[in-house]
């Protein structure tokens, strides 16, 4: 039983000498420094990683909010905006469906379309086309 341990041991140890042979110490360095440099992008946030012309244009958007802070801040305020303008839309939205659901306004879909606000909804892309061309 030992010498079947002795035995597997050196097969073993002699495997791994070829798998030294092809070790190449500056392909490791190389790769272990783009690992380093992709761990660091992933640590910068996403508005030091922008490009400025990105920047830029939410700057323009932000206005006078947007004066003297730090590109992280600018982005930080441009997601605001962004979650309020959906929020608002959002219930613009709900509002606008309401109004075509029932009453006078689902009346004027139907006179106009012919059809409900539901079975527009549920209508295909093929069908939504062929009623825009009439």
């Amino acid at each position: 039983m030992t010498t079947r341990i002795l035995i597997l041991t050196f097969i073993a140890l002699s495997g791994s000498q070829t798998a030294w042979a092809d070790w190449d110490p500056a392909l490791e360095a190389k790769a272990a420094a783009e690992q380093a440099r992709q761990q660091q992008a992933q640590k910068m946030p996403d508005a030091a990683k922008a490009e400025p012309e990105v920047m830029d244009d939410k700057r323009k958007a932000l206005g006078v909010a947007a004066q003297g802070k730090t590109d992280a801040e600018v982005d930080r305020l441009y997601q605001v905006q962004i979650r309020q303008n959906q929020e608002e839309t959002e219930r613009l939205s709900a509002e606008t469906r309401a109004l075509l659901s029932s009453g006078q306004g689902a009346a004027a879909v139907k006179q106009i379309t012919g059809k409900t606000l539901q079975e527009l909804e549920n209508m295909s892309d093929a069908e939504a086309e062929a009623l825009a061309q009439e």
